[in-house]
């Protein structure tokens, strides 16, 4: 059977990310002295290995609530992910690390203490729950989930009263009486004898620190622990911030060569010997990590704006759809480039303008929030005709943007803007008709009349670029604004909002 580990973590944000980076940096440039031959990669069997004679994988969990539990999904899904990691590897030598920024429950603490202390007075406690973080992730994939399904079944008939079973639960406490029938939803291939379960497990640690340390606060950390090792490495220079950006950059390029997966000690030197020269290059070209670096610094505004605007009630919502967005967006321009994928949000520029497109992101962040019911989950990949973004169980919409004031601040250019960016990229071949495009903006759009599109507009744009297709497929587009999505511009008057926070 194919064990299929594509990454699930789709729930962390831009900050995870960039988390990972500094921890990759923080551990390259912290190991130089003593260990010269040593690497780091990043996404090469977990999400930072680290080398200095033996592996050692860490997995980087950057958490908006203030703590984990045993059975939190990300904690589960990195045990499954360190367990094939030492299967495969059949490692004895390597170590497996869980960085947080939270710490666990205080349920738990004593069983992670015990794990990190290697006091594990009843053994079997740990083999079953290495077993039931693969359990969890078994149950959801095909060869398992008719098995789970006729559990859930026979529980739910077994237990009429109960209103809303937590059938997982459920399944994990009789597999704990009934130990042999972790068979059944376990691949027999896959599941190790307790007793190399139990030497991964000696394997495994957790690094967490005793109270939840905000985002921008570990960022602060990491980057003071990075630099300060930089000046006691290479003392006398004064730009360690750029070195970091460039240690940064040159990790997400192994990410994308299919040679070198990993930055060597010695690379150190190459950086650092004509870093004045790289820097430059670095931020003036539309690099990835210029753009990380943009949204993280605007992140970390816009969360402590929210707060001292009084929406902090809605915060974790609006974070964890706007992570979504821009882990979904960076993972679409690391494989395909920024222009292209940037092309789908931004009219009438020639660069790419990451916080304009950060910004169509936070108006959907900020109305969803305001949702009476759940829209399901926010999706930015494979939608139908020219959508960029939508709900699972809602909409899809068009996100349009444009750096030009001129062209926000009148309908009619807006309107102009967009046919033009369409004709020229021959995004029209692709529409549907009938989509929603959502444009961030300074005028009424909505209000729009759209006969003038085809007499006055289209006619004139079209013949540059050929012939038009559909002469009214632009008429056909549904013309929205952010302004009324926005928590600080929201209008109860506005029917397209409240049919957004309704789910019509």
């Amino acid at each position: 059977m194919s064990n299929d580990r594509r990454s699930t973590d789709v729930k962390h944000s831009i900050a995870g990310f960039y988390f990972q980076l500094l921890i990759a940096c923080k551990e390259l440039v912290t190991m130089s002295k003593h260990y010269p031959k040593g690497y780091v990669g990043v996404e090469y069997g977990a999400d930072i290995r680290v080398n200095k004679g033996n592996d050692r994988y860490i997995e980087a969990k950057f958490y908006k609530q203030n703590y984990f539990t045993r059975y939190s999904e990300a904690i589960r899904h990195t045990i499954y992910n360190f367990y094939h990691t030492h299967r495969d590897s059949n490692s004895l030598n390597g170590t497996f690390v869980i960085n947080s920024n939270v710490p666990i429950s205080n349920s738990d603490k004593k069983f992670f203490n015990d794990w990190n202390n290697q006091e594990f007075s009843c053994r079997t406690d740990f083999i079953n729950y290495v077993k039931d973080c693969l359990v969890y992730e078994y149950i959801g994939k095909d060869a398992f989930s008719e098995k789970y399904k006729t559990f859930k079944e026979t529980y739910q008939k077994n237990h009429p009263h109960i209103k809303k079973p937590k059938y997982k639960s459920a399944l994990i406490k009789q597999l704990h009486e009934n130990l042999e029938e972790y068979d059944l939803y376990i691949p027999n291939e896959v599941l190790m004898k307790d007793e190399e379960i139990f030497d991964f497990i000696k394997q495994v640690s957790f690094e967490l620190p005793e109270e939840k340390v905000e985002k921008y606060d570990s960022i602060i950390q990491l980057n003071n622990t990075i630099e300060k090792s930089l000046e006691e490495l290479f003392p006398g220079n004064s730009q360690y911030s750029s070195i970091r950006y460039l240690i940064m950059n040159a990790f997400l390029n192994t990410t994308a060569s299919s040679n070198n997966h990993v930055l060597y000690v010695n690379d150190l030197e190459d950086i650092v010997s004509d870093h004045e020269e790289s820097v430059s290059a670095l931020f003036e070209s539309d690099s990835l990590v210029k753009t990380m670096k943009e949204i993280e610094e605007e992140l970390i505004k816009y969360e402590r704006k929210l707060k001292k605007s009084g929406f902090s009630s809605q915060l974790e919502h609006i974070l964890l759809v706007l992570g979504v967005c821009t882990e979904q967006w960076i993972e679409d321009i690391r494989l395909h480039g920024e222009k292209k994928i940037n092309n789908r949000f931004i009219m009438s520029a020639e660069h790419t303008y990451t916080l304009n497109i950060l910004d169509l992101f936070k108006a959907m962040a900020e109305i969803s929030s305001m949702a009476e019911i759940s829209l399901g989950d926010v999706n930015l990949k494979k939608l139908e005709g020219i959508n960029n973004i939508g709900f699972s169980e809602y909409q899809q919409f068009s996100l349009r943007t444009t750096p030009s004031s001129s062209d926000r601040e009148d309908e009619e250019t807006l309107i102009t803007s967009f046919i033009e960016h369409s004709l020229k990229e021959q995004e029209y071949l692709k529409a549907m008709g009938d989509e929603t495009i959502i444009f961030e903006n300074a005028c009424e759009i909505c209000k729009y009349d759209k006969k003038a599109i085809e007499e006055d507009i289209v006619l004139d744009i079209a013949r540059p670029y050929g012939g038009l297709a559909q002469q009214g497929l632009f008429q056909s587009f549904d013309y929205k604004c952010t302004s009324c999505l926005k928590l600080n511009t929201h209008d109860d008057e506005c029917q397209f909002a409240n049919n957004f926070k309704k789910g019509k």
